[in-house]
Order: structure tokens, then sequence, then C-alpha cells
């Protein structure tokens, strides 16, 4: 009966090429697809063992008679080969009609080669029942060796039914998780595309492992912008809980197997020799784990860390979730900061990290929009160009860059602040009357001029003019006064605030 064994061996491999291969060319719609590597890479391996069992069948049922049989059979594989032909056009990017009939034409022949391998079998036990009770009609025993002749085909059909029965089960089996696993990425993915910070992706991590591995507690690290240390970005396990495991320990990216090596990491106890440092002598005790490194800026930089129950080892499929979640979070989080960092420079000046002059714009309009008053201070370093050519651009950078942490230092935090363009600086103050901001810009030249005590940068002053909207009707227009006002400042004898529009009303309050 090894021919039964062949048919069995072929139908398995019809099975794996409907699981592994069918998926990636079925599940797609569009004009045109392109197929990975790694599918056509699968889906050429899986060919080849089917035209070769396919063609080992087809060879005995022809040593046993049933040359019928083998003519269909071996008319089937050449369909089923032709049809995988057609998915080369696909794999290079086809129209949607070259897919449709592609696929059909695939479908039509798996179909085909199923049904004449049922055939077969069915005639091949009909015909080893025919053989066996012909021989055994020859014996003498009569109806005693007929009997057994009987049983013995019967064992042999059982067997034989077992086998494919096995085989099928494990196919749906495998074929369900796959389904679930794909249904869970989707859904996965979806969620991470309204993520609109790297908190909210990080709280969907979360929930996604609460529901997947729920028998795991997970946390997951990162590395701060230096890589010099790792810090926790979340944990799945309940605040005070008693029962919770002790976290990992590992402080940086360099310092941790799993980063280092590039690749998941499992242990089953922690008490293995060849466990990780990190999961060794937990206060919580001895424990199961599985490590996924992650990569968030092309590097990688964090690691999702599961631990289970001593002993328990974490789970194939639990640890493909472990990786589907982490790889989908990182890839989602790494869009963010991409995007953040674009916006960042984007809306702020690189010297000093103040916004723009575009950015302060637009954000005088939404305070035009609301109807808030504001007032407006227009600032310029004095003798700025001396201080270049006397000590060097580096030292006029830093003198810049000093101002503009002592501006962010002294203002509300709801005040705007920007670089104008070269030593010019604008401060918008909402809400603020002309002689409360004077005060602000009175007590900002004090504290520039304590912090250019500690001789870092060589001394200098900053002089304004301050305006307020309700003495124009338009942004532009309050600059416009507010440079006036500074004009008159600087003619006045510098490192002072004068006020407009009345020009004459000048605030000295120098600084000794």
């Amino acid at each position: 009966m090894a021919v039964l064994q062949e048919i069995a061996d072929l139908r398995a491999s019809l099975s794996a090429w409907q699981v592994y291969v069918q998926p990636f060319f079925g599940s797609f719609s569009g004009d045109a697809i392109k197929i990975g590597t790694t599918a056509v890479a699968q889906a050429a391996v899986l060919a080849q063992t089917e035209t070769t069992a396919a063609a080992s069948v087809v060879r005995a049922l022809r040593s046993e008679g049933l040359v019928g049989n083998a003519g269909e059979l071996e008319e089937a594989n050449l369909s089923f080969k032709k049809a995988i032909g057609g998915f080369v056009p696909v794999i290079a990017g086809a129209s949607a009609a070259v897919i449709k009939a592609t696929l059909s034409a695939e479908t039509a022949a798996y179909t085909q080669m199923l049904a004449v391998t049922v055939r077969a079998a069915t005639d091949l036990r009909a015909k080893s029942t025919r053989d066996l009770q012909a021989s055994i009609g020859r014996l003498d025993g009569g109806r005693k060796t007929v009997l057994i002749a009987d049983v013995l085909v019967s064992f042999v059909i059982v067997i034989a039914v077992v086998v494919v029965g096995q085989h099928a089960r494990r196919r749906e089996r495998l074929a369900r998780r796959a389904t679930e696993r794909q249904a869970y990425e989707t859904a996965f993915q979806d969620a991470l595309d309204m993520a609109k910070t790297e908190s909210d992706a990080y709280a969907l991590m979360t929930l996604a492992f609460e529901q997947t591995v729920a028998g795991l507690q997970v946390e997951m690290l990162v590395a701060d912008s230096s890589r010099a240390h790792f810090h926790r970005t979340l944990s799945t396990a309940a605040p005070g809980d008693p029962q919770a495991r002790s976290g990992c320990g590992v402080e940086s990216p360099v310092d941790c197997p799993a980063t280092r090596r590039g690749h998941t990491l499992a242990f089953p106890t922690s008490r293995a020799i060849n466990a990780c440092p990190y999961v060794k002598g937990r206060p919580s005790g001895d424990l199961s784990a599985a490590c996924v490194p992650i990569s968030l800026t092309g590097r990688t930089s964090g690691v999702v860390h599961a631990t289970g129950p001593d002993g328990v080892e974490v789970t194939a499929i639990e640890t493909q979730y472990l990786e589907i979640t982490s790889r989908l979070a990182a890839e989602r989080i790494a869009i963010l900061r991409a995007f953040e960092k674009s916006e960042t420079q984007a809306r702020t000046d690189p010297l000093t990290g103040l916004w723009n002059r575009r950015s302060l714009e637009n954000r005088v309009r939404d305070l035009a929009r609301e109807g808030t008053r504001y007032a407006l201070a227009y600032g310029d370093l004095d003798h700025f160009k001396v201080l270049n050519d006397t000590h060097g651009h580096e030292a006029g950078d830093q003198a810049l860059r000093l101002f503009a942490g002592v501006l962010s230092d002294t203002v509300r935090p709801g005040d705007v602040i920007a670089r104008y363009g070269g030593e010019e600086f604008v401060i918008v103050l909402p809400d603020c009357a002309v002689e409360t901001a004077t005060k602000v810009l009175e007590r900002l030249r004090e504290q520039l001029a304590i912090t250019l005590t500690t001789g870092r940068v060589p001394p200098f002053t900053v002089s304004f003019g301050l305006a307020s909207s309700i003495d124009a009707d338009t942004f532009d227009g309050v600059v416009a006064l507010a440079d006036q006002a500074l004009l008159a400042a600087k003619q006045s004898g510098r490192n002072r605030t004068v006020v407009a529009p009345h020009l004459h009303t000048v605030i000295d309050a120098r600084v000794s």
C-alpha cells in the first residue's frame, strides 16, 4: 500500500500550497500587485515538491495497472503547473484582469488535482481488495482466509483515512491561525494609524498585549536620545499588584543581549546557565522570558520584554504576537517622531530653538481670530555687529542663544517669543497691558545682566520698542509701531525700552 502513502503525501503538499501560498495571491485587490520575495521563494519550493510527488504517484499507479487514474493525474498535474506559471506576470505587477484570470485557473487546477487524487485512492483501494480476494480465493482455508483479508484491507483503509484526516485537521488549524493573525494585524494597524502621539501608540500596545498575550507580563524599554539609557514606556503589570513580576534591570541598549544580537531571545527558565543575566536573580523569583528587539530610527534602540512563570516557555504563537505588535508599533512611532521632527524644524529657528517669523505670524493670527489683545515688544541686541567683528561669529551665536534662553526663562508660558531675523527678536504678550509688559522687559534686561556675569559670553545689552495691538488694525501695523519705538530707543542711547505711539516716553531703567 505504498501508493496510498504517496497519494497522501501528494495531498499534503497540495494542502501546504493552499495554506502557505494561496493567501499571498488571493488576498490582494486593486489594479496591480507586487508579490514579495518570501512568497515567491516559498511558492517555488512547494510547486517543485508537488510536481515531484505527482510524477511519483503517476508512475506508481501505472505500475499497479491503474492507467486511467495515472492519465487523469498526469493531465491534472500539467494543468496545475501551467496555472502556476501564470503567476509570473502577477509577480511582476499585472492588471486586475490578469490577476483574476490567473487565480481562477490556479483554483480550478488545484481543485482538479484534489479530485483526481481522491478517485485514484478509491480505485486503488478497490483494486487492492479485488486482488486480495482473488488471491485468497485460491488458497485453502476458504471463509477464514477471506475474513482475514477483509480485516487487513479494512485496517489499511482506516490507516489511510487517519493519515489524510490528520493532514486535513492540521491544514485547517494552520489556516485558522493565519487568518486570526492577519485579522489582528489589520485591526492593530488601523488603530495605530489613528495614534497622534507616541503616548497614544504606547497605550495601544499595552491594550494589544493584554488581549493577545494575557498570560505574560510585558514591558517596553526605549533608549533616550543619547542611546545611553533605557526608560520604561509601558508595562502591563497592574500598579501595586503583589503577584507582579519585577521588571528588567538593563540600563542601556549596549547592555541588552537582545538589542545587541538583533533578534528575539527566549529563556524557558532564568535558572538556565545560558539565560540572560538580567532575568536571573529577580526579586520576584525565577521566571521564563522572551525579549523582542525593536528599531525606531533605523537602529535597534528598544526591547519588548515579556515574562511568564518559571519553566513555562513562551509559546511560538505568543512570540508571533509579541513580534507583530512590536514591529507595527515601532514603525508608527518612527513615523510620529519623524513628523514631529519635521514640524519642529519648520516652525523653529535652528540656532536659538525659538519660534521663527512664520510661526509667530500664525500664532498672532490665532489671537486676532479669538479677539485677544496683546502687547508686542520688538528687541534688538545693541552693537551686535561690533560684538561679531571683535569676538567672532561664534561669540555672536553664543550671545543669540544666551539671550534666547533668558527670554524663555523670563516670560509667561503663554507668551510667544520668536527670532524675527538676525539679532532681532519679537515678544508677544497676550492679554497684557503696555504698563505690565514694560515691567516684564525691565525684568528681562536685569536677568540678562545677571546671566552675563558668568563671563562665558562677551557682555552686551538689548533695546526694545513696545506697542499695543489696540494702536493698529493689523499685526504688521503693530510691528511697524514697535519698530519705530525701537529706533527711538537706539537713538536715545540704547539699553532701554521705548513705548509707542508716544515715542517721547522713554523707560530707561538701565542696569548698572
